[in-house]
């Protein structure tokens, strides 16, 4: 029985976010009690051989047909028709091949032969076709339903062929198909597990099998002794050296640090400067800092007076002093962002961004509001989530805004009632970030057709939704990152955001994992990695 239900949106990885993107359980005895132990920060599991993961918050759900929650085990617990390696170049998955006829309007996937799921049974064609149905089903009420409505028809040629058909050309089809969202489910387990798939139950065929989900405390994944239909640009494409991963629920900053420190924890995710700055010189552990398809802003409800003055929004963009946010809060950890998408995503990236964009500029910012009519100054509420280190920049851009005539009342929310607050439209002044490793993001924010969630800003603009829907039609991909260059210079021109920085990743890692490789998106655990035990 498909579940209606929808789960709220996070952004942090997705992309953590995530997020991207780029993408078990055993039989029926899995999800119950394990003799693994991780609680009150012990490292004794059930077998030595378990990476531990610290993470500041738990999953939604493991059911990625509808959640926008996509939680790192999904990764793992699913593979994917198309995957991708950290330079976001695309590579065969469970699909061997494709072809792509000459208008573009059809997709033929050849799946490899002898893939099991984790219960046993064997990967089909029909499992492809149901998975990607159940998405574009309204009955699903998945949170990805529009992001795969281009397919038209989903049909099954044979056992391990399947045959996507269009009606108007699709370049971002194999990005679609190596999201998280198009994890390759079993049709059989899901309807069988029904309201307890997703919690006790998530059986797909990736390197990893959920093992058990204690919520609030950890999720514990054991690796896939039958996997060998790894993709070819990894170091290791068959069975993980890992026996198990634990993914251990740490709130608390500062616990997780300790842990990290006494060697309880291997891992820890997304430093903060603060974090960096305490465990930098442990020689115990190495911390890798690189890119990632993140992006910070300050947005305003465009619907609402004074925002809906391109004037008012061009003179607030003006007002932020960017370098000073990312030396004073992030302390060199990120870079000042100039345009909508981060420069990691080099093709899609306008480089024209910076150029085009908006220095600090109080006189200029005085100027603008008082052309528009309000020189005697503004009073707006900034919102932010209490998280991370939004606080502390909300803070700066508070100071940073009195200089221009404009006050704020700074209020901070939970991350649950923050979003309820913006679906409501109660938002002025608000603090986002996003992850992401496509442009597409730009439609999922700033379509019309996406009001109130997740457009926040409210933007609704007939030019953008064309723009929009322009860039996603066109025959190739080299026409379509042309159209959202177009796009993120008209949107720069209207200002209907003042990005801010771009944060950098940085993750933590015992000396005691073997060959770990840093990802943007999320590490690929089963490529190689090993643990030393003594």
């Amino acid at each position: 029985m498909l579940k209606k239900l929808m789960l709220g949106l996070t952004f942090i990885l997705f992309i953590t976010f995530l997020l991207s993107a780029c993408v078990s359980q055993p039989p029926e005895e899995t999800g119950g009690d394990s003799n693994s132990d991780v609680s009150n920060g012990s490292n004794e599991t059930s077998n030595k051989d378990a990476l531990i993961i610290a993470y500041d918050r738990d999953a939604e759900t493991l059911d990625h047909l509808v959640t926008s929650d996509y939680h790192n085990a999904l990764i793992y617990i699913f593979d994917r028709l198309v995957t991708r390696d950290s330079d976001f170049n695309y590579h065969p998955s469970l699909a061997e091949k494709w072809e792509v006829s000459e208008d573009g309007l059809t997709w033929k996937f050849y799946l490899k032969e002898n893939i099991k799921f984790h219960d046993g049974s064997e990967l089909t064609a029909h499992d492809v076709k149901w998975t990607l149905d159940t998405i574009k089903d309204p009955e699903t009420g998945s949170p990805a339903q529009n992001d795969f409505e281009p397919l038209t028809e989903i049909v099954v040629e044979d056992d391990h062929t399947v045959v996507i058909k269009l009606e108007n050309p699709f370049p971002n089809m194999l990005f679609r198909l190596s999201s998280t969202p198009a994890g390759i489910m079993s049709k059989d387990s899901y309807n069988k597990y029904g309201d307890e798939y997703g919690s006790k139950y998530a059986i797909g065929t990736g390197p990893y099998k959920l093992k058990e989900w204690n919520q609030g405390d950890k999720i514990v994944l054991e690796k896939n002794p039958e996997y060998d239909w790894g993709p070819e640009f990894m170091e290791n494409n068959g069975v993980p050296q890992i026996e198990e991963i634990v993914m251990k629920i740490i709130p608390e900053e500062n616990l997780r640090l300790m842990e990290l420190e006494v060697g309880n924890v291997h891992i820890v995710r997304d430093l903060t400067p603060t974090m960096v700055e305490t465990i930098e010189d442990n020689d115990e552990i190495e911390i890798f800092t690189g890119g990632a398809p993140r992006l910070g802003y300050l947005a305003y409800a465009t619907d609402k007076e004074p925002f809906n003055d391109v004037r008012v929004r061009q003179a607030i963009n003006h007002a932020i002093n960017k370098q000073e946010i990312v030396d004073h809060v992030f302390r060199g950890y990120a870079e000042v962002a100039h345009g909508y998408l981060p420069p990691i995503l080099a093709e899609e990236y306008y480089t024209d961004s910076e150029k085009d964009g908006y220095d600090y500029d109080v006189e200029k910012a005085k100027s603008l509001l008082k052309e528009a009519g309000y020189d005697d100054g503004l009073k707006f509420t900034l919102s932010a989530e209490n998280a991370s280190n939004y606080g502390r920049i909300a803070e700066v851009l508070q100071a940073q805004l009195r200089e221009i005539g404009i006050e704020t009342e700074i209020q901070m929310f939970e991350s649950s009632s923050y979003s309820d607050m913006l679906q409501e439209g109660n938002q002025e002044l608000f603090l986002r970030m996003y992850g992401w490793q496509n442009s597409d993001i730009l439609d999922w924010f700033l379509n019309s057709k996406q009001i109130p969630f997740p457009n926040h800003s409210r933007w609704q603009n007939k030019k953008t939704d064309e723009m929009l829907m322009e860039a996603e039609r066109v025959p190739t991909w080299e026409e379509r990152v042309e159209k959202y260059h177009e796009i993120q210079k008209y949107l720069i021109d209207h200002a209907v955001w003042a990005p801010i920085y771009i944060p950098s990743n940085s993750i933590a890692v015992r000396k005691e994992v073997e060959n770990f490789k840093y990802d943007p998106i999320a590490p690929k655990y089963q490529d190689g990695v090993k643990l030393k035990t003594n």
